[in-house]
């Protein structure tokens, strides 16, 4: 038996000739490119400890003493206009940490430290030796000589609990010390006004932490609570700025001190619920920079909340106000004060399955969505998208569900 079968074939050019010429023309091959990457990491662990107990069955992990030792291998087929070229990297650390804990036969006091070093490699195509001029006033750069970053984190912390009276203290301080980082340095050519930037190294930046935490209940029928968060901190930050009148970044470093304080007073008594609180933060930024202006900005808030649950009803109405205030910014824009009212309102239903509630935020359309941020290049304003004010209803509703008994 013999089949006779007859194709017809019509091929249609997916794009036409004067397109295709068009096509060419608006392509930039010097900014295009492709890139393959293939990348895989091994790592060999170490490490020593010891367990103790509490209470005389509960168990923790003592001290431990390491070493990570991790391994990572890249390859990249990098190609763009002229540039052809294969990269790889092979990188192998040693990174070291110890943790300590110490926990008392009744639970009463702990203490932990924990030191640490971490290092990781660098993105393999910020070292391509490419010039991305897409927009010719500002031209993006590659450095074949960046390296990965490299950093140091030691952290400890106390705690104390009171016992009878049902408080505790904690203690806590963090160091970070930034070995080696990356920034963006920039230049600039006044003859065409383009600036061009190129990922660098910078070393020695450094911050600390230091956090304060105590509470306890007054009295006995310990109606009355108190609680104080208290925490001071200190930043050196590095970074690269171009000053005004000069033609190429340079290495800036702005120091910041931090103090702040926040405490309440609360009564509560079945459904009555009264808490004053008082919040305020002082900083103090300075430059290495000329044209850097010192900061010495205080934020602080106070207010008062009052809950109230109606017998019978369990109706429960809810309202706070704080004052919000800003002093020592360079802008009389940010030296605000600010009151904020919220109030709500809740009604349980169905045995408390059921919850409708409505809140009201800002009643007096009073909040501000601005941040005050100091950076290692100077300060910036940041301004947030946000709903300063609004009314808002929610329907809750509550359930459980148990497994079946078999």
């Amino acid at each position: 038996m013999t089949r006779l079968m007859i194709i017809f074939a019509i091929l249609i050019p997916l794009i036409l000739a004067s397109q295709l010429d068009m096509l060419t023309a608006i392509t930039d091959p010097g900014n295009s490119y492709d890139m393959n990457l293939n990348r895989w990491q091994n790592k060999v662990s170490l490490y020593f400890n010891q367990y103790g107990t509490y209470g005389g069955y509960i168990s923790y992990e003592k001290w431990c003493v390491g070493l990570d030792m991790p391994y990572h291998h890249r390859s990249m087929d990098y190609q763009r206009g002229a540039i052809d070229t294969l990269m790889h990297d092979n990188q192998f650390y040693l990174l070291t940490f110890v943790r300590y804990r110490y926990v008392s036969t009744a639970h009463k006091s702990d203490v932990s430290i924990k030191v640490k070093h971490v290092c990781e490699p660098v993105n393999l195509t910020d070292r391509v030796a490419y010039r991305d001029d897409r927009q010719p006033l500002v031209v993006m750069e590659g450095n074949p000589q960046l390296k990965g970053t490299s950093r140091t984190n030691a952290e400890a912390e106390y705690t104390l609990k009171f016992g009878k009276r049902s408080g505790q203290m904690h203690a806590g301080a963090v160091f970070n010390y930034k070995h080696r980082e990356e920034a963006q340095s920039v230049t600039y050519a006044p003859g065409t006004g383009m600036y061009a930037y190129k990922p660098m190294n910078i070393r020695g930046a450094y911050d600390f932490t230091f956090k304060y935490d105590i509470s306890s209940l007054i009295g006995d029928k310990r109606c009355w609570s108190w609680q104080m968060n208290a925490d001071a901190g200190y930043s050196h930050l590095l970074d690269h700025t171009m000053l005004s009148g000069e033609t190429k970044s340079r290495v800036s470093a702005v120091n910041t001190l931090a103090l702040h304080d926040r405490v309440y007073v609360q009564y509560h008594k079945k459904a009555h619920n009264v808490r004053a609180t008082a919040d305020i933060m002082w900083r103090h930024s300075e430059g290495r920079m000329r044209d850097f202006r010192t900061l010495n900005a205080c934020d602080f808030r106070y207010g008062l909340s009052a809950r109230y649950t109606i017998p019978r009803l369990n109706l429960t109405v809810a309202a706070d106000g704080n004052m919000y205030s800003r002093r020592g910014y360079g802008s009389r824009d940010m030296n605000t004060d600010d009151f904020v009212l919220n109030t709500s309102v809740s009604q349980p239903f169905m045995k408390g399955k059921l919850i409708a509630s409505i809140e009201a935020f800002d009643l007096l359309h009073q909040i501000s969505s601005i941040q005050y941020l100091v950076t290692a290049q100077g300060r910036t304003e940041t301004w947030h998208r946000s709903l300063p004010h609004y009314v808002m209803g929610h329907l809750v509703y509550h359930f459980n569900m148990n497994p079946k008994k078999k």
